[in-house]
């Protein structure tokens, strides 16, 4: 009965992201339900719920941008709020590379055109199998005209193109003219990247291919956070709030890299539980500095010991930001 107790008070613990006091807006598909009004943009799509186990969150609800493209097209959504300018946009996008299911673009999209005529900026994934070029794109996109700004290929990826379908974390900083792109948690190399082509507009999700029908786009924990309240990292001048970021690789076997945010020098606790709420492993308990910063796990336990396969909770704490998130060792 105590151990029953205990899980439960981890798992609410575990579910409380104070990201919140730097967040302009959030779509976590909590309950089952969406927390926002989104709209239909190219060919009438819009985000639906879907119940999707594994998902990010742990919580089996995933947005998905439903979309039978009939033989080829776009499916895309938006949201939020037409003045956004200057913030940070993440989510989680659950990207399909099987070149018999999997179409050619999933992805995020932001400062989006007001009117919802899909001219907006885009950061997408292409991985499916098959194609010369696979890699991530920075794109605009006036309409139905796009234009690569930045592809970043198989090596400038952290972990190369992955093979399998699994969940990604996608982000961008977008600041003035200025934007930085990142990828499970690593900044994609050669930011900032200037284009002038849109300073403000709604945030989405697309989709798209050709041939593939029917294709969906599945995409959780949603955030839109303000650069303005974060504090600027001497070194680049970039504005950074508080986050903490999906594990690469997940699953992992034994070594995974975990990632986070500060906004200001903090004392920050990173501790590794198991599934019943145990603290096996203590990886920060020191000073750090406002900026990114990066943390790997062996899979060890405080004692050296190899941990078993099953799940695990990385938890941080700085300051007043607390958040978790859950991982998968595998054997």
């Amino acid at each position: 009965m105590n151990n029953l107790i205990m899980i439960v008070l981890v798992v609410f613990a575990f579910s409380m992201n104070a990201a919140a006091q730097d967040t302009l807006y959030s779509e976590t598909v909590a309950n089952g339900s969406l927390q926002n009004t989104w709209y239909p943009e190219w060919n009438g799509n819009n985000m639906e719920v879907e119940f999707m186990s594994g998902n990010p969150s742990g919580d089996s609800w995933v947005g998905k941008l439903g979309n039978d493209l009939s033989g080829g097209g776009v499916g895309s959504t938006f949201s939020g709020d037409p003045t956004w300018t200057d913030f940070r946009l993440e989510a989680q996008v659950y990207v399909s590379v099987d070149p018999s299911t999997a179409a050619t673009y999933y992805g995020i999209e932001f400062r989006m055109d007001s009117v919802g005529n899909g001219s907006g900026y885009q950061f997408l994934t292409r991985f499916k199998q098959g194609l010369s070029d696979q890699g991530l794109r920075f794109r605009a996109r006036v309409g139905a005209s796009p234009t690569t700004i930045k592809q970043w290929l198989a090596a400038d990826i952290p972990g190369g193109i992955p093979t399998t379908d699994g969940w990604h974390h996608l982000a961008v900083e977008a600041i003035g003219n200025q934007f930085r792109f990142f990828y499970d948690g690593n900044e994609l190399p050669g930011g900032p990247y200037t284009d002038n082509t849109y300073s403000n507009g709604w945030i989405g999700a697309y989709v798209w291919d050709f041939a593939v029908s029917p294709a969906y786009l599945f995409i959780d924990d949603i955030y839109v956070i303000s650069t303005t309240t974060g504090i600027p990292d001497p070194r680049n001048g970039i504005f950074f709030g508080y986050d903490l970021y999906q594990n690469f690789p997940n699953p992992f076997n034994p070594n995974t890299t975990i990632s986070f945010d500060l906004a200001d020098r903090e004392f920050v606790r990173l501790d590794i539980y198991n599934n019943l709420g145990q603290k096996i492993r203590s990886l920060v308990d020191n000073q750090l500095a406002a900026g990114p910063h990066q943390v790997q796990w062996d899979g060890r336990d405080d004692l050296g010991q190899e941990a078993p396969a099953g799940v695990y909770y990385y938890r941080i704490r700085a300051g007043s930001f607390q958040a978790t998130n859950k991982m998968l060792l595998v054997k």
